[in-house]
């Protein structure tokens, strides 16, 4: 069971595959990974979560982050309170009303905790946040400054703490900031494809589909993505895969 999402921009392009995990459908459970994004002009926002499975809930936790950080987001570009207001008030309102809109439904916020990844440009700016585990890859047109936000599975059982939740403290955030004028693609990916890339490939995982994918459209690009995560290599694997890849056009 797969689904998929595109979306079409003059300057970027993108698209979004994800993928139940066999053991959520043989349990008849809901999917727990949830992912958003956004294009417009010389901005893009992506957005993906990971609801963790010991929360009853956590599906519901994981759509709700999602749409909160759009959101919340979209509103700080296009009031420009990045340049009067630090990264932190940013995760501090979207965590304010996830709790809102948590509290205003059926469930409680600590059954719906969720891990969350998330990528802002506006114009020539990025910004990346990352809380609890899965990976964020910027591939750029200097290879030598590639890089990764992923913990290793060595850290793991530490993220079991770091996530969205009705406690949840802003200082448990990664957050970077950089120039987007060389960025070439980002990759946003929960644990169900990141910690199936062994032997830090990360890096050549992403050049790959960058390489693969700057001369598609973001129709082919999504027809492909499809196609790898509902054939993930992994054998046995049972975690949710979701990933969202955004390039630029050239």
């Amino acid at each position: 069971m797969s689904k998929t999402r595109m979306l079409f921009h003059t300057c970027w392009k993108g698209a979004a595959a994800e993928c139940i995990g066999p053991l959520h459908i043989k349990q008849r459970m809901p999917m727990q990974d949830s992912h958003k994004m956004y294009i417009s002009k010389n901005i893009f926002i992506a957005v993906v979560a990971d609801g963790l499975g010991s929360k009853a809930n956590s599906d519901f936790g994981s759509k709700t982050a999602c749409k909160v950080f759009i959101n919340t987001a979209k509103k700080w570009i296009k009031n420009k309170m990045f340049a009067c207001k630090g990264l932190k008030e940013l995760i501090e309102e979207a965590h304010k009303l996830w709790l809102e809109k948590i509290n205003k439904s059926k469930y409680e916020a600590k059954n719906c905790a969720t891990t969350l990844l998330a990528a802002v440009c506006n114009g020539d700016s990025l910004f990346l946040f990352r809380l609890g585990d899965g990976m964020i890859v910027c591939i750029n047109e200097d290879s030598t400054k590639n890089f990764v936000l992923s913990d290793s599975k060595d850290e793991s059982f530490s993220n079991i703490t770091k996530c969205l939740n009705e406690n949840s403290n802003v200082e448990n955030w990664e957050i970077k900031e950089m120039s987007s004028e060389n960025l070439k693609s980002i990759f946003l990916a929960t644990d169900g494809i990141s910690d199936d890339l062994q032997d830090g490939n990360h890096l050549d995982f992403v050049s790959d589909l960058t390489a693969q994918y700057h001369a598609l459209s973001a129709r082919k690009i999504k027809k492909d993505m499809n196609h790898w995560i509902t054939h993930w290599s992994v054998p046995r694997h049972s975690d949710d895969k979701t990933a969202v890849f955004i390039c630029k056009r050239y």
